[in-house]
């Protein structure tokens, strides 16, 4: 074995005690010191420190193993009861498991850090004051990169060439720093609950000391994620085969019935044909000489007739168990890769536990975080999409909702805020609920921001409702702060929640209360391929619609509509719900339905509903959802696309989108003309963002994203080509020392091939040599950025100078 090989084995090992280690701590946090549980978990901390430096000493990584000594040296003085575990003693901890993080991502630790770090650790034993933090800011608001990260960390690892793993990075938090090792309020850590099979909440077994009983390990096998997917790709194949089965089983059904029919008919005949027979038995003499012949054929056919019912009568026996094989087959198959893909709740929980904890104290506030839920297992491609939308949430719970001690004791309710999440399955779907108990939305400062953000005019903020009013915090570029900080204020948020769930093919509800609190529901689908949709006709033209977003369909009068305000509604459920007609949506011609009535369907998004004339409702099936290419990628109302049995391609609607489209604009009366036309809306500019390290992706995906841009990630020049060659973009950002393919190799293919050479290219490198500067512009770099010299501010003026 080499040393890269056994240098890369120390990376996945240092990530397990780094997890360990975090939960860990979390965990001590929330037990008394004399509790057997509390004393346990030290011990364990002690042997994996130990464990680590010697790991560490193995490979050659002298940072490591100091860092590691010295938290094992802390540990075991707190096993021998001569220094007690407080908030500030947990903070350095986990300021010496960041700087460890850094070194095993490749980022440079600030030396300055790191010596505060050391001599913190030295503190601990002595018994001396700690130093103030203020230098360790920037290694303890990484800890908000890494949280998300630890848990899956191994994974990503294993992933680097094969996956890309797409993580945010949360900026550091101006805060005062108090250097009093007792006055900072601590953090109540969080207590988890897992939901049983019939959905009811129950709590997971836990010790005396409170500290939950973690279920014995499974025999597992390292399995790339990108391998899953193209596992799951091929069993998706097989599902559209099984579709194409079913098609052909109905296809014989319609031959049965055709020759059934043809046998009716035969048998309406018979009895003309059996006495023309004898009729020419007794009079052959006064017949024509053809007419023998016709009866020899007659009686030939009557035969070929019941030959063919019972060829047909066997083959439809045939294909129907075939297709019922291939549909068991296809499903197990199917639900077997899926649940491979799962992966609990509990497996992201633990980064939000550390980031509430951080942010909690940094904001002088007193936390309670509780999950519940946390054995829903959910797919890890949404389960890895939501977990930026989960953040923001608690990032905008913790820094707006939350109160300090303070005003909440002035409310008259307990200084300890308290923040639920909760996960649960609901058939097909997903539910993910975040609550708080704090000061609610304030609907009027929400109708002050839409005015002041020239989204609505006074008059028209003034006539929403407040459920109405509260669903424009979703809006990009909207906020209620007073403020700009580095952790919330631009409005970019909540946003982006919004963005990532219906991306999802997913949507948003939020209820608040104002001095009571806030609770937003996320609904996403449980698989992101197999999808049960609703298939309709608008003129002679079928499309699908989830049926998930699908709250009713029937058949009305057309006297049932009535008018309010200018808006034609429905009553649906003795709700008045608006109604809109779909072709006048999509602009295209409808032609109602053939009876006078009106065939409609109820679709339900966010918090509106809203009912959609169409001409027919055909029926439901299951699909596979493809997602569109780059060049329909921006399509309005289409969501993606799937395959029938019979091998048409068949369109299917972004409910999210007709649903804000036909509340947002008062529709013309069906059928007499189309929607008035509305601003287009403007494309984000695409960025690809190529770096090896997880860490600076991160970094540089949230400082873009937060600026408005799309941000897509590659790991190394070679998964860049391959995405460029495939998508379209509008920037490059990449690093120059990459495995497999380099930024200068990379740069000079894209300057080179015609289909890529106006893509404006940026290099941001730790190389700043004359001679390195001099290599990247002439490999055809538009800029040439040195991370010593990183600067958000120079990033951003250096993207608007070459785009």
């Amino acid at each position: 074995m080499n040393d890269s090989e056994l240098l890369n084995i120390f990376y996945v090992e240092v990530n397990e005690y780094l997890e360990a280690l975090n939960n860990a701590l979390l965990q001590v946090e929330m037990i008394a010191p004399s509790e057997a549980a509390y004393k346990a978990q030290v011990r364990e901390m002690n042997r994996v420190a130990h464990s680590m430096k010697g790991a560490a000493r193995a490979v050659g990584l002298s940072l490591i193993e100091t860092i590691a000594h010295h938290m094992e040296e802390v540990f075991a003085a707190v096993q021998r009861e001569e220094l007690a575990l407080t908030p500030d003693a947990a903070d350095t901890l986990y300021d010496s498991l960041d700087l460890i993080q850094n070194a095993v991502d490749g980022e440079e630790n600030n030396p300055d850090a790191l010596s505060l770090v050391l001599a913190n650790l030295e503190a601990l034993m002595t018994g001396e004051p700690l130093l103030a933090t203020d230098v360790t800011s920037d290694s303890r608001q990484m800890a908000i990169v890494h949280i998300v990260e630890d848990v899956a960390a191994q994974d990503a690892l294993l992933l680097e060439g094969d996956g890309q793993i797409e993580k945010e990075v949360i900026p550091p938090i101006k805060a005062d720093k108090k250097t009093s090792t007792h006055s900072r309020p601590t953090v109540i850590a969080p207590k988890m609950t897992q939901a049983t099979a019939t959905g009811q909440f129950t709590a997971v077994p836990v010790t005396d000391g409170g500290t939950m009983i973690l279920r014995p390990a499974e025999e597992t096998v390292r399995v790339t994620v990108t391998k899953l997917d193209q596992l799951m790709a091929e069993a998706t194949e097989l599902f559209v085969a099984r579709l194409h089965g079913e098609e052909q089983g109905r296809s014989i059904a319609e031959v049965r019935r055709v020759h059934r029919r043809w046998q009716r008919e035969w048998r309406t005949v018979r009895a003309a044909y059996i006495r023309l027979a004898r009729r020419l038995q007794d009079e052959q003499q006064a017949i024509s000489p053809e007419l023998p012949i016709l009866l020899k054929f007659l009686d030939t056919n009557q035969r070929y007739l019941l030959e063919m019912n019972r060829q047909l009568s066997s083959l439809a026996q045939s294909v129907g168990n075939y297709n019922m094989h291939l549909s068991a087959l296809t499903d197990q198959l199917q639900d077997d890769i899926s649940a491979m893909r799962m992966m609990p709740f509990e497996s992201i929980v633990g980064g939000f536990q550390r980031m509430v904890r951080d942010l909690a104290r940094d904001l002088d506030k007193q936390l309670q975080l509780e999950v519940i839920g946390t054995a829903v297992e959910i797919d890890k491609t949404v389960l890895e999409a939501l977990k930026d939308p989960i953040m923001h949430l608690l990032r905008n719970a913790v820094d707006h909702a939350i109160e300090t001690p303070e005003q909440r004791m002035r409310a008259g309710k307990s200084p300890v805020g308290r923040i639920e999440i909760g996960a649960e399955q609901r058939g097909s779907e997903i539910v993910l609920r975040v609550t708080d108990d704090g000061r609610g939305i304030d609907p009027e400062r929400v109708r002050q921001s839409i005015v002041k953000s020239h989204l609505l005019t006074e008059s028209e903020a003034a006539a929403l409702s407040d459920d109405d009013a509260r669903m424009y915090i979703f809006q990009s570029g909207l906020t209620t702060s007073d403020q700009v900080t580095s952790l919330s204020g631009r409005g970019l948020g909540m946003d982006i929640v919004r963005d990532r769930v219906e991306s999802l093919r997913g949507r948003i509800s939020l209820q608040s209360i104002i001095g009571e609190g806030t609770a937003v529901t996320l609904n996403v689908p449980v698989s992101l391929t197999r999808i049960r949709c609703v298939l309709l006709r608008i003129s002679d033209q079928d499309y699908a619609l989830p049926s998930a977003m699908v709250v009713r369909m029937e058949k009305l009068a057309r006297s049932s509509i009535f008018s309010v305000e200018g808006r034609e509604m429905i009553l649906v459920n003795g709700r008045p719900i608006p109604l809109a007609s779909l072709g006048a949506v999509l602009d295209m011609p409808s032609l109602g339905s053939t009876d006078g009535g009106m065939n409609i369907i109820v679709l339900q998004a966010t918090d509106r509903a809203i009912a959609f004339e169409v001409d027919s409702l055909l029926s439901e099936q299951e699909l596979v959802l493809k997602p569109l290419g780059p060049e329909l990628a921006w399509a309005r109302f289409v969501a993606g696309a799937a395959l029938l049995g019979t091998g048409n391609v068949i369109i299917v609607l972004d409910a999210n989108d007709l649903v804000r489209r036909a509340s947002g604009t008062a529709l013309p009366k069906r059928r007499t003309g189309t929607l008035p036309s509305v601003a287009p809306v403007q494309r984000r500019l695409r960025v690809l963002i190529v770096d090896d390290s997880i860490t600076t992706r991160t970094l540089e995906k949230n400082i873009l994203e937060t600026a408005g841009y799309e941000v897509h990630v590659a790991v190394d020049g070679m998964e860049a080509w391959r995405i460029l060659t495939d998508e379209d973009f509008d920037l490059v950002i990449s690093d120059v020392e990459m495995p497999r393919m380099n930024g200068l190799e990379l740069t000079t293919r894209i300057k080179s091939t015609s289909t890529t050479h106006h893509i404006p290219v940026i290099l941001l490198t730790s190389l700043g040599k004359p001679e390195q500067r001099e290599a990247g512009l002439h490999a055809g770099a538009d800029a040439y950025l040195i991370k010593s010299r990183f600067d958000q501010g120079e990033l951003l003026q250096m993207i608007r100078s070459v785009v």
